[in-house]
């Protein structure tokens, strides 16, 4: 008896729920539409902002089917957005008794010339206008190029002071002939420039105690100075100080006046020695309220006359 053939059995698995990804790229249509409107919205807000009221409203009319054109036509050509004459051109074509003219539509652009009118809201008429720069990064540039001018000055200025300052120290040590008197000079750089203190010592003083009348070593000691900054061109003040030791009570002549007086000597000696008069921009007593030795108020070189070559910005 034949033996039955058995047919292999078939399993098909089948999947519901199961939705196969749609690999297309309609998505990327809408996105581009979608991009192209937001820059056509901003351009229109671009051209809104940089134009004027009378350009738009020719922007307008060139569009404008109705009206061709109107007495402006936006434009700041030639005419500066006027016709030729009253009228303008034609608003309507074929109008009884009047011929249609074909008008050639200039072109809408933003003007740079100076007769551009501001826009509202706006204090440049244009972001760029004729030069390559705007006024912004114009008064930058300038602002920066004054810096860098007031620092070169400053700085030829500073170089000139040390200069003076070094001649003077030269001075004093080709000078053995002065002896004790050139530890009466005392020299400093301020802030405000070269200030050349001469004081008092134990046993040497430029004025007589009490009196305003300059000595020999006083003027000695100024004419050295004067031929220290006759050559500098910065601008001189003169401050005259005591020490603590004051009149008597009730007496009408002080200190004040003391450190006054000294001072307005020092200058006439500078004048006799060279220095012009215009140089000198500032002479005061200060009587005994800025001490050289604050621990000791009676000190003799508490007693001293201060000759500052001033900086520019000080001199001002």
């Amino acid at each position: 008896m034949p033996r039955k053939r058995i047919e292999p059995t078939i399993i098909v698995k089948r999947r519901y729920g199961e939705e196969e990804e749609e690999h297309n790229s309609a998505w990327k249509l809408a996105y581009a539409d979608f991009v192209t409107a937001m820059m056509t919205f901003f351009l229109v807000m671009w051209l809104m902002n940089i134009t004027t009221v009378e350009q738009r409203k020719g922007i307008a009319d060139y569009f404008n089917p109705v009206a061709l054109s109107q007495s402006n036509s936006g434009a700041d050509g030639m005419l500066a957005g006027r016709a030729v004459d009253k009228s303008g051109s034609l608003s309507t074509p074929n109008a009884p008794g009047e011929h249609s003219v074909p008008v050639a539509a200039p072109p809408v652009v933003a003007s740079l010339g100076e007769s551009d009118r501001e826009p509202a809201g706006r204090k440049d008429p244009m972001p760029h206008p004729p030069g390559g720069q705007n006024r912004p990064d114009r008064d930058a540039r300038a602002e920066l190029e004054a810096l860098l001018d007031r620092q070169t000055a400053a700085l030829t200025e500073q170089q000139g002071l040390e200069k003076a300052e070094r001649d003077l120290r030269r001075t004093l040590d080709s000078m053995p002939e002065l002896g004790s008197l050139a530890d009466s000079v005392v020299i400093q750089q301020t802030p405000v420039g070269l200030r050349v203190q001469l004081t008092d010592q134990a046993k040497v003083s430029m004025y007589n105690v009490g009196s305003a009348q300059m000595n020999e070593q006083g003027r000695r000691l100024m004419r050295l100075v004067a031929g220290a900054v006759a050559s500098s061109p910065n601008r001189l003040s003169i401050t005259g100080h005591t020490d603590a030791l004051g009149y008597a009570e009730g007496a009408k002549y002080g200190n004040w006046e003391l450190s006054s007086d000294r001072a307005n000597a020092a200058r006439r000696e500078l004048i006799a020695a060279g220095v012009p008069a215009r140089r000198i921009v500032r002479v005061e007593g200060r009587a005994d309220l800025d001490h050289l030795d604050s621990a000791n108020p009676l000190a003799p070189q508490n007693r001293r006359i201060s000759i500052t070559l001033l900086k520019t910005a000080a001199g001002e």
